[in-house]
């Protein structure tokens, strides 16, 4: 059953910790190539967050617009394959904390992955049944803060927020008009953040203080 309010969550350093094997997997598919690129973990770091068009020119600088978009998409291809069998991160009490959102919140995941990498986490993590719907950049072409109104006006929700942990997220949920908790165990840095989290298990008394509920 839907309910009054509604979280959505960015997925990278918010749900999971993927860093290690989407790097693994991106070298692997360098060296299938024998192209002379090797990725480090911080490198995979900065694409985080960013739509496959802003990531193209940074991961492969030097290339052609279509070799770009084909290198990346082979990236990804990989990425998926490999992130189904091994899995990133989740973070410390993460399945706990979304069983007891459930209880007020029908909680839904908006992400500027391609399609495949959203399905990734809900399978091989075995969180299904924590959330009510997702979409990500792959299946729409919208940007974040596009694909925020298309989920608000596709399940008709009125009173929501977005959790993200870079300041692009923080960005793009303004640009949505609505309230932004800032993951501060993810990835980025948002120096002031008026909303923020050091724990995901802090989330419940988050969304409770700017619902003005009690759960």
């Amino acid at each position: 059953m839907k309910k009054e309010y509604a979280i959505l969550f960015d997925l990278d350093g918010t749900l999971w910790d993927a860093l290690s094997p989407i790097t693994l997997a991106w070298n692997e598919e360098m060296k299938a190539r024998n192209l002379p690129i090797v990725f480090s973990e911080a490198r995979i770091k900065s694409f985080m967050g960013l739509t496959p068009e802003e990531t193209y020119p940074l991961a492969f600088p030097g290339y052609s617009f279509a070799d770009q978009a084909m290198l990346f998409k082979a990236c990804i291809a990989s990425e998926i394959t490999y992130l189904s069998k091994h899995p990133g991160r989740l973070y410390p009490q993460e399945k706990e904390t979304l069983s007891l959102l459930t209880k007020t919140y029908s909680l839904y995941i908006v992400s500027n992955s391609d399609k495949g990498y959203v399905e990734n986490y809900l399978e091989a993590c075995h969180v299904a049944s924590f959330f009510a719907g997702h979409v990500c950049a792959g299946d729409t072409g919208l940007p974040k803060w596009g694909n925020i109104l298309y989920m608000m006006k596709r399940e008709n929700l009125t009173r929501v927020l977005y959790i993200g942990d870079t300041l692009k997220d923080k960005d793009e949920t303004e640009k949505a008009g609505i309230p932004f908790i800032h993951a501060a165990y993810g990835f980025g840095v948002i120096p002031d953040c008026p909303h923020a989290i050091t724990h995901f298990s802090d989330l419940p008394k988050e969304a409770s203080r700017i619902f003005k509920i009690e759960i």
